[in-house]
């Protein structure tokens, strides 16, 4: 069926859907929910850029600073879970639509923030509103699109992230830079309203409701200890560098050992008293997404820290502003939003063995990346980097990572035995295990990068920083190639 005959709901196509219990509205639903993973993608990273202009109005402490940016990463991890199972219990349209509302208010306030205590605190609001929103994205599309469709489907929600962190680079440079109003920094949370209304509007219109099955409930209890034990994991790894892992931190980190544990004791009792855990640890037991979780971790510790250290390398390497880094980035980004629009019918053909082509080319990219600047040397004095051999390495790791990001996705989401009563459960799992491997990419790759640059920060030992930082990105790349080898090469979506 042809993308133009699934929009006309008035059609034979579309008729036939119906007779076959599918949504005729799908391809009119998804880029409306991708509107909702865009803007909870893009609000994690576009913030970062406005700091200094943050600072300078607010008069922000570099620990507050800090804060704006933790208070966003840890809200929106911790809650992953709880989001995706509030849509399973209470329907994933009317989640979608109060965490829309709730994502669109809560960055009004942040934009209107008089101070930055009160920035922070509209931050963390922003993060759980997303961590509402995010889960239902995966779900819906889990629920709506046929097994031939869904690839395709999650091949464009992984366009979505992927242009999220590089657009919020580029956004956030220009709307700082325009200073419309005086407003600054506060454009850009300010300008996530008119979207967010769009969203809502359209979001009201077409998407129909799923849920689980009627009578579940919230697990309180088990959403505390959730919270408390991935808090006790996420914040000293995203805080603790910075202090210089004090004693709290580590403490902190040996707390989360007894936390986990009270947390899967705690569901297995609701599980067998017949209740409706938080996390349906039932899922666990499927040999495939096990697999496919496990690759994720050591996939998605290597998506936000590329971006730092070559960000840091970029300009204080080499010297180059800010909006010519985020120019070099821009071969990343076309060549991501081409192959991801091209993974999902590459995935139905050879299954997950895209996702080890996808990782085959971004440890080719990185080693061109490394290349590069060995042999183009560092710093302003050096004549810099070739550009030309620059873009031709990221825009292949940028290939690469577009083919196996969605591919890996549709693995864990769609692998054989999670049913639609499970969709948002295994969606929010998913989310928070990728969002914690992001956080803890950036915090312990960050370190290795920062321990080489800082002592003595100098062109030289920036190029070291990189070199080091790259090659453990690469070990983690070749961990999630060998995983993915281990997954059945016909694993493939099924609805119960």
């Amino acid at each position: 069926m042809s993308l133009s005959s699934g929009l006309t709901s008035g059609g034979s196509a579309a008729y036939t859907d119906e007779r076959a219990g599918l949504d005729p509205r799908r391809w009119r639903v998804l880029p409306v929910v991708l509107i909702g993973s865009f803007l909870s993608f893009l609000d994690f990273f576009i913030v970062t850029i406005a700091l200094p202009s943050i600072q300078a109005d607010l008069g922000a402490s570099p620990a507050q600073l800090q804060f704006i940016v933790a208070a966003y990463g840890i809200g929106f991890a911790v809650f992953l879970i709880t989001g995706g199972r509030l849509g399973d219990i209470f329907g994933r349209k009317r989640v979608f639509l109060l965490g829309m509302l709730g994502f669109t208010i809560a960055s009004t306030l942040c934009g209107l923030a008089p101070s930055s205590g009160v920035l922070i605190a509209w931050r963390a609001v922003q993060a759980v509103c997303a961590a509402a929103v995010t889960p239902q994205v995966l779900a819906i599309i889990r629920v709506t699109f046929p097994d031939a469709e869904r690839p395709m489907a999650i091949g464009l929600y992984g366009v979505s992230m992927g242009l999220a962190s590089i657009t919020a680079q580029l956004l956030g440079g220009v709307l700082v830079s325009l200073d419309l109003f005086g407003w600054s920094w506060r454009l850009v949370f300010l300008v996530n309203i008119p979207f967010g209304l769009a969203a809502l509007v359209l979001a009201s219109r077409v998407i129909r409701e799923s849920h689980s099955p009627a009578g579940a409930r919230l697990d309180i209890i088990g959403v505390g200890l959730a919270t408390l034990a991935l808090f006790l994991l996420i914040f000293p790894v995203v805080e603790g560098r910075e202090a210089g892992w004090p004693v709290w931190s580590i403490a902190m980190l040996l707390a989360t050992v007894p936390a986990l544990a009270g947390f899967v004791l705690y569901e297995r009792h609701v599980s067998a008293t017949g209740g409706l855990p938080l996390v349906a640890l039932h899922l666990l037991r499927i040999r495939a997404l096990r697999r496919g979780l496990f690759g994720a971790i050591s996939f998605f510790c290597t998506a936000g820290v590329f971006f730092v250290v070559l960000t840091v390398f970029f300009q204080a390497g080499l010297g180059h502003s800010a909006f010519r880094t985020g120019l070099l980035f821009l071969p990343f980004a076309i060549a991501f939003s081409v192959s991801s629009t091209v993974s999902g019918p590459l995935a139905n053909r050879i299954g997950p063995r895209i996702i080890n082509l996808g990782t085959f080319l971004m440890g080719l990219g990185l080693v061109g990346v490394m290349a590069v600047a060995h042999l183009g040397g560092a710093g302003p004095e050096s004549g810099g980097l070739d550009d030309r051999f620059l873009v031709a390495a990221l825009s292949l790791y940028g290939f690469g990572q577009g083919l196996a990001q969605p591919a890996l996705i549709n693995a864990v989401i769609g692998s054989a035995g999670v049913t639609a009563e499970d969709a948002g459960s295994a969606a929010g799992l998913f989310l928070t295990i990728a969002q914690s491997s992001v956080a803890f990419g950036v915090a312990a790759i960050g370190d290795v990068f920062f321990a080489w640059a800082t002592p003595s920060p100098t062109a030289a030992t920036y190029l070291g920083a990189l070199t080091a930082a790259l090659t453990c990105n690469l070990v983690l790349l070749a961990m999630t190639f060998v995983t993915v080898l281990l997954l059945p090469r016909g694993q493939t979506i099924r609805r119960r």
